[in-house]
């Protein structure tokens, strides 16, 4: 049942933002098209994100989120993306665990020229926030601040000149004290404490993306 659940949620997360592919090229369709000062550099889009983590403490965990970003592109090779998401999923029996992540990476993209599937490498830090509560008692938790590190690949697919889908794969490392939670019917929650248990997981993220404007245009230089 718990599974099926999920999966009935992140369907309807995909479908959100499968939803937003379709409008945002209409919408963009009847706009003029963004004309660039330079090249691809300078330009500033938004986006919505959806995705699963999937981490490995005390056995397999799976859990939910959703988040926004924007981007700046710096030049032709290099973007940034800042952003904000958070997860939510169980967390062995016990407790639920959410995630919050609040941070920036840089994408690299190996390419020489605008193509429509445009691959990259990502790396960046961010702030970690980390809550685990009682499956069954809401007012008991236990929540910590940690920064953490992540890398990965992905995906831009240019849907129109203003829009891209994008899929990335990455791994998460969290660098922060031990956590621990005492549920209810006096069972033990722990998290690893920074050292050989390190705390990570899998990112799997799918966004949409709508290029706002070439910053460069507004910049005498």
């Amino acid at each position: 049942m718990k599974t099926k659940s999920f999966l009935r949620r992140l369907s309807l997360l995909t479908a959100i933002l499968l939803s937003l592919s379709i409008v945002f090229p209409e919408f963009s369709s009847a706009q003029k098209a963004l004309r660039l000062k330079h090249d691809e550099s300078g330009i500033f889009s938004l986006g919505l994100r959806t995705g699963i983590v999937l981490s490995n403490n005390e056995g397999w965990n799976i859990g939910q989120g959703l988040g926004a970003q924007a981007r700046f592109q710096a030049s032709k090779h290099i973007n940034t993306e800042w952003y904000f998401e958070f997860f939510n999923g169980g967390y062995t029996d016990n407790a639920v665990r959410t995630d919050g992540h609040l941070g920036m990476e840089f994408l690299f993209y190996p390419q020489h020229r605008p193509q429509r599937v445009a691959p990259f490498l990502a790396a960046g830090p961010n702030a970690d926030y980390i809550r685990l509560r009682d499956r069954t008692d809401k007012e008991n938790f236990s929540s910590r601040w940690a920064i953490a590190v992540q890398s990965g690949i992905g995906m831009h697919i240019n849907i129109t000149k203003r829009s891209d889908f994008t899929i990335s794969t990455q791994y998460m490392l969290h660098f922060g004290s031990e956590m621990s939670l005492i549920s209810d019917d006096a069972a033990l929650v722990t998290l690893p404490k920074n050292g050989g248990n390190l705390d990570g997981h899998f990112i799997f993220n799918v966004s949409m993306n709508y290029k706002m404007a070439d910053l460069w245009k507004r910049l005498k230089f």
